[in-house]
């Protein structure tokens, strides 16, 4: 009777250890290892080849949510992994990524689906959304893409030496990104740069960037030359500037001096207007 007891025990044990096991094989088959790998597009002879975000963008801000729940990475370009995420996901559920690169020296935040910025300072800014399930996709190439359009001033005169910094005024822009509708939070942007350098012949040229809308609308913009007291010294306004996400306008001529000045878009990686000679 004794020995049916102790056999019925080991059984008994035995069983509880197959259980456990179990258990833990269960747990650990939801989990997988995800790897995201981000880069911009660049476009090359009419088609588009993706290459590293390093060199386009200096910070990335990565957010992997499920309902309430949120998975949040933020690198820089001093990071060795920069452009490079490894996550340990449930395979049993449905995910969505979030993700915007730019150049700001802080991270940018995510909050009720509006991104902003540090300080809302727009700077040259990609983003990339998509949904998945760790089930069935371990790896992602996110491919990102452009959700700022640029301004570019060229003078064809040196800077006199009173003028020390460019302050532009670009009306009806945005410096949020809504990650379900785009541009929000409508403004008139002012951006002050200082003048650090120059060409060798002492021209100039900025690169001042926005949010518009991925369809071409137009905007004025008043360019001001300042001198060390803040005082303008020399101003010129520009109307119906079309600006677009994605795009590049450039405008071209003598701005410290009266002259007619030419514009345009011009294309290089980014798509691009006619240049408009001023």
């Amino acid at each position: 009777m004794k020995k049916c007891v102790l056999f019925m025990a080991v059984v008994g044990l035995l069983s509880a250890c197959s259980s456990v096991a179990d258990e833990e094989e269960v747990v650990t088959n939801i989990e997988q290892t995800v790897t995201l790998t981000f880069s911009p597009y660049e476009q090359e002879a009419m088609t588009r080849t993706a290459t590293s975000i390093a060199g386009v963008v200096t910070a990335l801000d990565v957010w992997v949510m499920e309902g309430d729940n949120t998975i949040a990475a933020h690198q820089t370009d001093a990071d060795a992994n920069f452009g490079s995420l490894s996550i340990t996901l449930n395979k049993t559920k449905t995910y969505t990524v979030y993700a915007v690169g730019h150049k700001c020296t802080a991270a940018a935040t995510l909050s009720n689906g509006v991104i902003s910025f540090p300080e809302d300072k727009v700077t040259h800014s990609l983003f990339y959304t998509a949904t998945f399930s760790p089930a069935t996709t371990t790896s992602l190439s996110c491919i990102m893409t452009r959700i700022v359009s640029m301004f570019r001033l060229e003078t064809t005169d040196a800077v006199p030496n009173d003028a020390k910094k460019m302050r532009f005024t670009i009306k009806d822009v945005y410096n949020r990104w809504n990650v379900n509708s785009g541009g929000t939070n409508l403004i008139d942007r002012v951006s002050t740069v200082n003048i650090s350098s120059t060409n060798q012949d002492g021209t100039v040229a900025f690169s001042i960037y926005s949010i518009t809308t991925d369809a071409s609308t137009n905007h004025n913009i008043l360019v001001e030359a300042l001198d060390s007291n803040d005082d303008v010294i020399q101003s010129r306004s520009f109307e119906n500037v079309p600006l677009r996400n994605g795009y590049k306008t450039t405008y071209r001529g003598a701005f410290f001096v009266d002259q007619t000045v030419t514009s345009n878009f011009m294309v290089d990686d980014w798509s691009a207007f006619d240049t408009v000679n001023f």
